[in-house]
């Protein structure tokens, strides 16, 4: 996918995650080998922005897993996947994947507000460039070399 068409696919559709890759559970799940914790690994709804990950990885992260009630829980990405680690399907069902849920809703929206008002700044000093260069262009129209004073104007 080209730049172009991810830039303009992320400013469409929300920073979420789409669905849990249940190939990279563990195999022994249901059995009484099951691991209490372990690592989910879900997909994102499509590739995250770098700023998405740069905030994903703030310690703002961490608290907010914590003041839910996840302190063990560590939330990393890696392409478009989302690795849950030291978790386990049932935290997931009962809170922790709203919790995520509204974290990465967050980053999104912030993410979104700063690359809106980015181009509206963009967009002022491409305005302002773009008049300037018309004045000057006005201005050097102007200009008359000839050896002759003229009467006439």
């Amino acid at each position: 996918m080209n730049l172009a068409r991810h830039s303009e696919r992320a400013r469409y559709e929300p920073f979420a995650v789409d669905r849990i890759l249940v190939d990279q559970l563990p195999s022994s799940l249901g059995t009484v080998e099951a691991p209490e914790r372990y690592t989910v690994v879900a997909v994102f709804t499509r590739r995250p922005l770098p700023q998405e990950l740069a905030l994903l990885e703030e310690p703002a992260v961490e608290q907010q897993l914590a003041e839910a009630g996840h302190p063990r829980v560590t939330l990393r990405a890696a392409d478009q996947r989302l690795f849950i680690d030291n978790t386990n399907l049932h935290e997931l069902k009962v809170g922790l994947a709203r919790t995520i849920g509204r974290i990465l809703e967050g980053i999104g929206t912030r993410v979104a507000t700063t690359r809106s008002a980015q181009t509206r700044d963009a967009a002022e000093v491409a305005t302002r460039a773009a008049e300037r260069a018309e004045h000057v262009l006005m201005e050097a129209a102007e200009i008359d070399f000839s050896p002759r004073i003229s009467h006439y104007t």
